[in-house]
């Protein structure tokens, strides 16, 4: 096991480099100047030459990635230059609102996918069944930042449940953060419910239809044993591949969910990032995307055998 995971760590070197390589080229090639972003439209030419040198756009580009990759790989992500604040601290605390609403959300879903899917399976073409693929083609249909809107105005505007802008950090009152985290992780939770059951149930479905279940069902086994000891850790470990690229692609920002509530999560932080062209901090948040990718889908390759033993070979 233990060489498992370092040849797989060890995979995740040259897919971290290479991303890198990527997003300092490609960010590159969006049109705007930096300099110009912070000094405006009306800046003289030797104010702009002077901000170039100031913050280093004036090398070569092969000379700015070395020398960038280099202070990175000693743990320093260099200066916004916007904020002039430490991408390094800057984009670990937006992360971390981020994993508050990602986690959640992804552990609600699943739940909700296991429980309603296995039963979808359980009842396959009866009503149950029906209700359960109806409800979730909707909720694969609905677009995010719709869902979130209706959610604000139902039990934001309407209802005065529960607030609708602005964020209060768990540091200065964590009561008041969990109720601006209620309506983002609710979102985000009936989002990628849809998905999830679909292929909870998808998979349960193949696995009732094996001889298997017949033989135990024939043996006299309850049904709810057969339901826990055979059919759900074998329809499970598909569904458990989707969660994790679920998973390291959310951690790596809800920019939408972000922006309808307000948040000032990893996504947010990137997009603004990217209308500023400040580029320190888009490389910062693309490479920290690139490395929990990597380790999320390492951690479920390593708990698959659980639900698979057949993988262990």
């Amino acid at each position: 096991m233990s060489g498992y995971i370092i040849g797989r760590l060890s995979l995740a070197v040259p897919t971290l480099f290479l991303v890198s390589l990527a997003v300092f080229f490609l960010i590159r090639l969006v049109p705007g100047d930096p300099a110009l972003v912070m000094l405006g439209e009306g800046a003289d030419p030797a104010t702009l030459a002077a901000m170039h040198r100031e913050l280093g756009l004036d090398r070569p580009l092969m000379t700015q990635y070395l020398l960038w990759l280099g202070h990175a790989l000693r743990g320093d992500l260099g200066i916004s230059i916007v904020s002039g604040e430490p991408v390094g601290g800057l984009v670990l605390s937006h992360f971390a609102l981020t994993v508050a609403v990602v986690l959640p959300a992804v552990a609600f879903a699943t739940v909700l996918a296991v429980v309603f899917g296995m039963m979808a399976a359980w009842k396959h073409g009866q009503p149950i069944d029906l209700a359960v693929s109806a409800t979730t083609g909707l909720l694969l249909a609905v677009p995010g930042f719709w869902l979130g809107l209706v959610l604000l105005i139902v039990f934001g505007v309407k209802l005065h449940w529960l607030p609708i802008v602005g964020y209060i950090p768990f540091s200065e009152s964590a009561g008041a953060a969990l109720l601006f985290l209620v309506l983002p992780i609710a979102t985000l939770t009936l989002t990628e419910t849809g998905t999830l059951t679909r292929m909870m149930r998808a998979s349960a479905i193949d696995v009732f239809a094996l001889d298997y279940i017949t033989h135990a069902r024939a043996k006299g086994l309850p049904e709810r044993l057969v339901l826990a000891r055979h059919v759900f850790p074998n329809a499970f470990a598909p569904t458990l591949t989707l969660i994790g690229l679920t998973l390291g692609h959310l951690l790596g920002g809800v920019a939408v969910v972000e922006t309808v509530f307000t948040l000032p999560g990893l996504g947010r932080l990137m997009v603004d990032s990217i209308l500023a062209r400040d580029y320190p901090v888009i490389q910062g948040c693309l490479l920290l995307t690139a490395l929990v990718f990597v380790l999320v889908n390492l951690v479920v390759d390593l708990i698959y055998p659980v639900f698979d033993p057949r993988v262990k070979s």
